[in-house]
């Protein structure tokens, strides 16, 4: 029977948002800070799938992480 780990991280710190909190404006703003949200999203999971997580889900507020125990 396999057994698995879990791991749940809350998706602000997983998605390393920008600092700034003010209202993006033009279209290039809103564009620029949705391309820096997703690097930020895709550089987390590289980590933690280097690190053997699995995305299982995404509910809510949080990230739900697996991997095997061996």
């Amino acid at each position: 029977m396999e057994s698995w780990q879990y791991k749940v991280v809350s998706t602000d710190v997983l998605i390393k948002k920008p600092r700034d909190h003010d209202i993006a404006v033009y279209k290039e703003e809103v564009d620029s800070r949705r391309e820096a949200t997703r690097e930020g999203l895709e550089d987390s999971l590289v980590s933690l799938g280097e690190e053997g997580w699995e995305l299982a889900t995404i509910t809510g507020e949080f990230a739900i992480f697996k991997k095997r125990v061996s």
